[in-house]
């Protein structure tokens, strides 16, 4: 499942990719949940007026993508709304991810607040990621803590439809990349990204990931990375979920849920309890992003890292 190389690979470089971890199989449930959000979402946007077609007759890789052409903003409402539902919990807690990261984090592994449901439509701006290092996403001082993401396309990904690139060995030495905010610079409206300067990164360790559905692509919290522009006709729907050691701090912004125990090596019938976790983090979540408390349908992100990076 795992090498050694992968280890080293992820140590030395920053990033490694594991084959076929998942199979379709296994994906297809977590799959389900997002065409029952995707349902949900155009249930509501047509009651509130927003469309006037909830393309029921397209799949889960075309429907956002007709439902953002109606209502521009319907693919972000989809990526900062955050649902975890059992699949995806289950999915993020499968003992394959666990044993995988456990080679980083230790035996005791928690899972990080910060994670993301990626529905990235076709040819939208604020669906497609500048360069960034996760940790610059935190509170200063969270970079210390050992946080791999494991990145999930739920399709076949490549640079047409929106892959990831990495930066190899841009993790190293172990420091947070001076970040600056996109919506400040002017080239996409609304946005609420952070995001390195090209001339910052190296062209000639530029990485691009083109995976098979169900591979996992690890990231270090340090690595500079970023996803292409979707260009094609479908919706590239991906998650990244992200780990750490329960005892080391969390860099999550002051007041907001602590993660999510999901392994305890001195209990091996410990199981977490994804529910009483989840009504805490969803509220935490629309602070974090800093979401509308007035319109459900305002695709306007303030997150707390804004303030950070506003300089």
């Amino acid at each position: 499942m795992i090498s050694q190389d992968h280890v080293d690979q992820y140590n030395d470089e920053g990033y490694t990719i594991v084959e076929n971890l998942f199979s379709m199989e296994e994906l297809r449930p977590v799959l389900n949940e997002f065409d029952d959000i995707v349902d949900e979402y155009a249930e509501k946007a047509f009651s509130a007026g927003k469309i006037t077609n909830k393309h029921s007759d397209k799949d889960v890789f075309k429907r956002l993508a007709a439902l953002e052409k109606d209502f521009k903003g319907s693919s972000v409402l989809i990526h900062t709304k955050g649902q975890l539902r059992p699949e995806l919990a289950k999915l993020w807690a499968s003992p394959k991810l666990l044993d995988i990261v456990e080679n980083w984090v230790g035996k005791d592994i928690s899972g990080h607040p910060v994670w993301n449901i990626r529905s990235k439509t076709p040819q939208t701006a604020r669906m497609t990621v500048p360069w960034h290092q996760d940790s610059a996403y935190l509170k200063d001082g969270a970079e210390k803590t050992t946080q791999p993401a494991a990145w999930i396309p739920f399709l076949d990904v490549n640079k047409n439809n929106g892959c990831m690139q990495v930066v190899r060995g841009g993790h190293k030495p172990e420091r947070v990349l001076n970040h600056k905010l996109e919506k400040k610079d002017g080239s996409v409206k609304d946005s609420w990204y952070l995001f390195i300067e090209e001339q910052d990164i190296p062209e000639e360790d530029v990485i691009t990931c083109e995976m098979k559905a169900g591979s996992v692509l690890f990231l270090h919290q340090l690595v500079p990375h970023r996803s292409l522009e979707n260009f094609s006709e479908d919706v590239r729907w991906s998650v990244d979920l992200r780990f750490q050691n329960p005892k080391d701090e969390a860099g999550f912004h002051t007041g907001l849920v602590d993660p999510i125990i999901m392994r305890k090596s001195d209990d091996s019938s410990y199981r977490p309890d994804w529910n009483a976790w989840f009504k805490g983090v969803e509220e935490d979540h629309k602070k974090f992003r800093g979401l509308s408390k007035k319109d459900e349908f305002d695709s306007t992100v303030n997150g707390s890292w804004l303030d950070r990076w506003d300089k």
